[in-house]
Formats: C-alpha cells, sequence, structure tokens
C-alpha cells in the first residue's frame, strides 16, 4: 500500500483502541495516534525496502528486516521509546521544567500505540503483490492474501475509507460533538 494509505488507516486504529482502553482526552488520543503512525510507518517502509535496480530502473523492494509481524511490533516500539523515556526522565525530575503536569498518563497509550503500528502496516502490505515475510522452514518466504498492486486506487481508496471510519468511530465513542 501507499504510504499516505498506511498513515490514515493506522492513525484509524491506533484512534479507536485508544478510546476503548485510554484514559485520556480525544485530542490527546487524535495527536497519538497521528504522531505514532507517522513515525512507526515511515520508519517500517524507510528501513524496510532496499533499492534494486531493474531493467525498469530502481525500484524498492521490501525486506525481512521491517516486513515480518514480530519484527515490525520490535520497529513500531522503536519510535515511542524515546518519548517514553522522556516522560520518565520529566516525571522523577531529571529534567526540569517548571510545568505541573502528569505525563505518565501517556506511557500506557504510548506503548499500546506502538504495538499497534507495525501489526497494521503488515495487516494492509499482506494484501499486496508481495506480501509480507513468514518464517518457513527456516527461510523467510512471501506471504500475501491477495496479490493487488501496492498502488491500486480502488483498494487504497477502499483502506483510506475504513481508517477514516475507524477515526469517526472514535471520534463518536469519545461523545465529542463532530459539528
Amino acid at each position: 500500500m501507499k504510504l499516505n494509505t498506511h498513515y490514515i488507516f493506522s492513525a484509524g486504529l491506533i484512534s479507536l483502541i485508544l478510546t476503548l482502553v485510554g484514559k485520556i482526552s480525544f485530542s490527546d488520543i487524535l495527536l497519538i495516534s497521528l504522531f505514532v503512525s507517522f513515525l512507526g510507518n515511515t520508519l517500517i517502509d524507510r528501513v524496510g525496502h532496499e533499492w534494486v535496480m531493474t531493467k525498469y530502473g530502481e525500484i524498492p523492494r521490501r525486506t525481512p528486516l521491517t516486513h515480518t509481524v514480530p519484527r515490525s511490533i520490535a520497529w513500531g516500539f522503536v519510535t515511542v521509546l524515546p518519548f517514553i523515556i522522556l516522560i520518565f526522565l520529566l516525571h522523577y525530575n531529571y529534567i526540569r521544567i517548571s510545568v505541573d503536569f502528569n505525563y505518565t498518563k501517556y506511557v500506557f497509550p504510548l506503548i499500546i500505540s506502538g504495538i499497534i503500528v507495525g501489526p497494521s502496516h503488515m495487516f494492509l502490505d499482506v494484501f499486496t503483490e508481495n506480501g509480507i515475510y513468514v518464517k518457513k522452514d527456516g527461510k523467510w518466504k512471501r506471504f500475501a492474501l491477495a496479490h493487488f498492486r501496492y498502488d491500486d486506487p480502488l483498494v487504497n481508496g477502499s483502506a483510506v475509507v475504513v481508517g477514516l471510519l475507524m477515526l469517526f468511530l472514535a471520534l463518536k465513542l469519545a461523545h465529542l460533538a463532530i459539528f
């Protein structure tokens, strides 16, 4: 899928799950979901693609470095780890600022977001031509449920619509007025 599709779908999924389990405001949920979705999906695609030369020119190719479910969870968590460390440094006054604010309430939502962003990326990629990697007989094999092109407008549009519907549902569940 296209990277913009990953951003919207992951943000919707993270928002929906944080709305169901979180104890923070929807505006904070939206900010965290957009932030983690952007960082996590960008990291997974930038680190997990190598460029190969073909007769059609240079093209990106997925690698097992990030495009497996377990590794995607780890890479998603890597994106939020610096912020969790910063929160603990602020909380235990290793970094002193004069704002009286409860930073620790954001640790759990950040952990959940970091865990979700990678598998949501893999969920969308499993529907593309080259799929994701799974370990079979000690070797990495590609696995795909469908074989849509990564830039198929109908498939990308459908994933964007589902992502937006999840955002809308999260908003409704948070009891916020839309208009």
